[in-house]
């Protein structure tokens, strides 16, 4: 599966690369992600592990939740339709987009 979606980039399989590092502005036209009043980004569709929505916290190296455009890094929520947690990707942010570092495991699967 391709995520995100965007009038922007291409989408790569499998990575959010392209919203994590895009300078495009969120509330833009064409872009996949929405800003929330909380400083969170949102992404709604289908996600790479089974979820039908995506929360992005983008945070500097202290671990403080900043605006998309002064992070370094970024954790990603992926919420199913109930709300619950499906999984949590970790990465960096950098001009070339995410770099991915961590999946959470899923409790009970061996990973």
């Amino acid at each position: 599966m391709k995520f995100p979606v965007c009038d922007y980039a291409d989408s790569v399989e499998g990575f959010y690369s392209q919203c994590a590092g895009c300078p495009i502005e969120s509330r833009a036209p064409g872009c996949a992600l929405d800003e929330m009043d909380d400083g969170t980004y949102e992404f709604q569709g289908e996600t790479p592990h089974g979820g039908v929505r995506a929360v992005f916290f983008f945070k500097d190296n202290a671990g403080n939740q900043v605006s998309k455009y002064d992070a370094v890094h970024v954790e990603i929520h992926e919420l199913d339709a109930s709300g619950m947690l499906v999984t949590i990707l970790y990465g960096m942010v950098d001009p070339e987009g995410l770099i991915y570092l961590k999946k959470s495991p899923r409790s009970g699967a061996a990973d």
